[in-house]
């Protein structure tokens, strides 16, 4: 598929609703929200899995299967990694972060360093 055809494909797909009483985050509130959540999974406040589904739920607003298929991982790949079960590897947590420009590296374990460095 070619990038103008995925840009498309995304722009159709990201136009739905989660579910039909979950209002997504407003676009200007979006790049707010993935700050946020960068934030409290590099402090150690939520999961990786958990920083996954916010992303997902309130940035995109796609249901697991469409946010499955987009990053062309199975539908139950998807829930292991957002209910923090599994052992993935580094290639599937990234391509399922990437969406957001997110990636796995090294980060300091300390939350002292960690809460130092962000400030």
């Amino acid at each position: 598929m070619k990038a103008p055809e995925k840009k498309a494909e995304i722009s159709r797909v990201t136009r739905q609703r989660v579910s039909p009483g979950l209002t997504r985050v407003a676009t200007l509130d979006r790049q707010s929200v993935l700050h946020a959540v960068i934030r409290d999974i590099l402090l150690g406040e939520i999961t990786q899995g958990e920083a996954l589904k916010k992303l997902r739920v309130d940035v995109l607003g796609l249901k697991q299967d469409q946010y499955a298929e987009l990053v062309k991982v199975s539908r139950k790949t998807l829930s292991d990694v957002e209910n923090d079960k599994g052992n993935y590897s580094v290639d599937v947590i990234n391509k399922i972060f990437k969406p957001f420009g997110l990636e796995t590296g090294l980060v300091p374990t300390s939350k002292t360093l960690m809460s130092s460095l962000l400030a």
